[in-house]
């Protein structure tokens, strides 16, 4: 393909697939559907059924946008014979310019359809979303000829949690931009402590991506202030942070605005030389809050107790507070010392003698980490890449990014749906944190267990995800939405194995009524699959049995309300 056809195909292809989000985001709007953009793209059937809704729903916006992707999609029936066409008239160019220059309509007319045929021809397309307002940059700038020579432009902007900002976000962005080719990335340091741009070279123009990673708070508090475009989140939007942004942006919570990036462990860290490998929560608490002071007061050695904690705005904060001070009723000592790093913090820890702090998972280092049991009858568990993704290691925590539903930037959406599939979940690994990517593993049981899930999971293997349910419903939440999809397209990769669905209830209430509610749950789950074309083998309810947490605490009796999903 000559320059000529690339110019052309880059443009078209960006037209249509602004025309593509636009129905994506409309529809959004107008009923709360979230289109898969990726289906929209490659599957014509799905295609067609999403354009003939919008042409019969009475919006003129979405009628229009339909409209306009028919007209476009329509000059592609004739794609074979377009390429030959245009391969055709360049051999007569380079024989006769002057006969050639009789017909320049007809060739930048082909090379149009031509760049449309390629379109669809390649199905799901590497997003390049900036490109329509990249070429039409370069329309009003005719005489620019370098990347270099005016200031990198400014396409995306990401605030907020410091766990995602420091390392994930930025491995994040690298990949993103070299799937929609990019070239000469690099990352920048600013002079100013968490906040780097990433800058690279993308169809002959120079763009930025702004990563400021000051906590979790500071990103919503951009998305208030128009100062960003995607808030990163260690932690769930809070309902006060809902409420004042829902003038601007709706609902924040709903599927279309929260995506769910990754699972992380909150790791208990200490200096390698503390003995101990296991602590309950209750001790933990005592340990942060400054009622023990001495490691020797419970068993250890003579060290007092030097506490590390990340600072106020930190989302790894307001998780560690809500999961360890607050059910225990204790506050962090003033003793504490505070850190926006979690590097730093860390490094700390791991060369300070006595010292004990929480970190992300990714963050761990030298330090040590130690198992964390919910009370006095719970096991301990370790943070391991299966405990955090099932949400059984009691401080697990999920990574969230933030992006209004109503945003009109192309690349913020395209970007988070990067992110959250595959591609983006194989980064989320290589950075440390867990991957909403499915394993199967087999746990080891407990005496303690029922002796009928002992004998239904004998031979079977545990899939790394648990299904579970809004606050007080049998719906689904936001993670468990997409994690049926992802279920789905692993069942599909093995369609020899078997499913079984297995329900569980925390103990607050009658146990007959929690028994009857697992079975509920788990049967939910199994409507489901089978709409999906997924018959599970064995559907059954435990009520209250098998207990990952605490049932005195809030955030324990929704760990243990959930669905496991088995294979054999």
């Amino acid at each position: 393909m000559n320059q000529s056809r690339n110019k052309s195909h880059l443009t078209n292809d960006a037209i249509l697939a602004d025309l593509l989000w636009k129905l994506r985001l409309r529809v959004l709007a107008y009923n709360g559907e979230s289109i898969d953009i990726r289906e929209l793209r490659k599957d014509a059937n799905y295609r067609n059924k999403w354009l003939d809704i919008a042409s019969g729903c009475g919006d003129m916006e979405l009628e229009r946008l339909a409209q306009s992707i028919r007209q476009r999609v329509a000059f592609l029936c004739q794609e074979n014979d377009v390429y030959h066409t245009v391969d055709t008239i360049r051999a007569e160019e380079d024989d006769d310019n002057a006969a050639m220059n009789k017909v320049p309509w007809l060739v930048a007319a082909v090379a149009v359809l031509a760049s449309m045929a390629l379109f669809l021809l390649q199905g799901p397309i590497t997003p390049k979303s900036g490109e329509l307002a990249l070429a039409k940059h370069s329309e009003e700038s005719p005489h620019s000829t370098s990347s270099t020579s005016h200031s990198p432009e400014l396409i995306m902007r990401l605030h907020g949690s410091n766990t995602i900002g420091e390392k994930l976000a930025p491995a994040l962005v690298f990949d993103y931009l070299r799937s929609i080719g990019a070239t000469n990335i690099k990352l920048v340091k600013t002079g100013v402590a968490v906040e780097n741009d990433i800058i690279a070279d993308l169809e002959k123009r120079q763009v930025r991506i702004e990563i400021h990673a000051h906590g979790s708070s500071t990103g919503f508090q951009d998305l208030a202030s128009n100062a960003t475009d995607i808030a990163m989140a260690s932690r769930k939007i809070k309902t006060k942070e809902v409420d004042a942004l829902a003038p601007m942006y709706g609902d924040l919570t709903r599927s279309s605005a929260e995506y769910i990036l990754a699972l992380d462990g909150l790791a208990i860290i200490t200096h390698p030389a503390i003995p101990f490998d296991k602590l309950e929560a209750s001790v933990i608490s005592r340990l942060f809050s400054g009622d023990i002071k001495n490691w020797n007061e419970i068993g250890g050695p003579d060290f007092p107790v030097s506490v590390f904690a990340r600072d106020g705005n930190s989302g790894t904060w307001d998780s560690f507070k809500s999961m360890i001070l607050k059910p225990n009723k204790r506050q962090l000592t003033i003793e504490a010392k505070r850190y926006e790093s979690s590097q730093e913090l860390s490094d700390e820890v791991s060369v300070t003698p006595g010292a004990i702090g929480f970190i992300g998972l990714p963050y761990v280092r030298r330090s040590k980490v130690i198992a964390v049991a919910a009370d006095a009858s719970s096991l301990p568990v370790y943070p391991t890449t299966f405990t955090v993704g099932t949400e059984d290691y009691p401080l697990s925590r999920r990574l969230y990014f933030y992006l209004p539903a109503n945003s009109e930037n192309v690349f913020a959406h395209q970007f988070v749906e990067f992110a959250v599939a595959n591609e983006g979940q194989k980064t989320v690994e290589n950075s440390g944190l867990v991957s909403q990517n499915i394993l199967a593993s087999k746990p080891n049981p407990t005496p303690d267990m029922p002796a009928s899930y002992l004998a239904m999971t004998k031979y079977a293997q545990r899939l790394s995800l648990n299904f579970r349910f809004e606050p007080g419903s049998d719906n689904l939440d936001n993670k468990g939405h997409r994690d049926m999809k992802r279920m789905v397209g692993f069942l599909q990769k093995h369609p020899d194995r078997h499913v079984m669905l297995l329900g569980f209830t925390d103990s607050v209430g009658d146990p007959q009524v929690n028994l009857n509610l697992s079975q509920s749950r788990a049967e939910l789950v199994s409507r489901e699959l089978m709409m999906r074309g997924i018959i599970p083998a064995q559907v059954k309810g435990f009520g209250e049995g098998v207990p990952l947490a605490s049932n005195a605490t809030v955030q324990g009796r929704h760990r243990n309300r959930r669905v496991e999903v088995w294979v054999k």
